[in-house]
């Protein structure tokens, strides 16, 4: 395993994986190279989305979301030492519209390319060990790095627990691969319309999260 791995999983990251997302953001042209980091939620998180709590998922969520931040910044401390440029890309610096849930460089696009997970039905990512629970961040550089064998079609199954549990139907029946637009498989207007209504009300959704099925096999592995 290379330093920087190494260093950013002691730091706490439950996955990092590296890709090649050269020409994918005019903003960091001279930043070819995309760390992704992963950070799983914890069991109670997912216990208080079927429980309805949402007052304390999101306190549970933005914590984490926090602790990634932190992570990625450690990792651009950490390149910059070694004489590199970096750029943790958190969220206040992805500038992620909330209106339209776009960012300059998805997250997920970044996950996807070094091999860390898919992009289920609900559009979320997913990865085989802790389903869709998780938050993401990432980093970009000029670092050399091994890049990851990129994933480019879904690995769920016939599964539709998620698409079944959207309150507003917006997941369609059609699977993810990369040569597809985000509107082929999920409604993102009816998803966002509801979600930013739900989160102005101090509620929320995020029941494609906690009903994936990967999801609820790695509850069932965790302590």
């Amino acid at each position: 395993m290379d330093e920087l791995k190494k260093f950013l999983l002691s730091q706490g990251a439950s996955k990092v994986g590296y890709a090649d997302v050269s020409g994918l953001a005019d903003e960091f042209v001279d930043l070819p190279n995309g760390i992704s980091l992963v950070l799983k939620l914890p069991k109670k998180a997912i216990e208080y989305v079927k429980n309805d709590d949402f007052e304390e998922y999101w306190s549970c969520f933005h914590a984490k979301v926090a602790e990634l931040k932190e992570i990625a910044l450690k990792g651009e401390n950490f390149i910059k030492s070694e004489g590199y440029n970096a750029f943790a890309l958190t969220m206040e610096r992805n500038e992620c519209n909330m209106e339209k849930l776009l960012s300059i460089l998805p997250y997920k696009t970044i996950a996807t390319k070094s091999g860390l997970g898919w992009i289920g039905r609900s559009a979320l990512f997913v990865t085989p060990e802790y389903g869709s629970a998780v938050t993401l961040c990432g980093i970009l550089t000029d670092m050399p790095l091994e890049f990851g064998t990129p994933i480019t079609d879904s690995e769920c199954d016939d599964c539709t627990n998620c698409q079944e549990a959207c309150p507003v139907n917006a997941i369609n029946p059609q699977k993810w691969n990369d040569r597809l637009n985000r509107e082929d498989i999920i409604d993102i207007e009816a998803c966002g319309e509801y979600i930013i209504d739900q989160y102005k009300n101090g509620l929320g959704c995020t029941k494609c999260m906690s009903e994936c099925k990967l999801t609820q096999e790695y509850l069932k592995k965790e302590k």
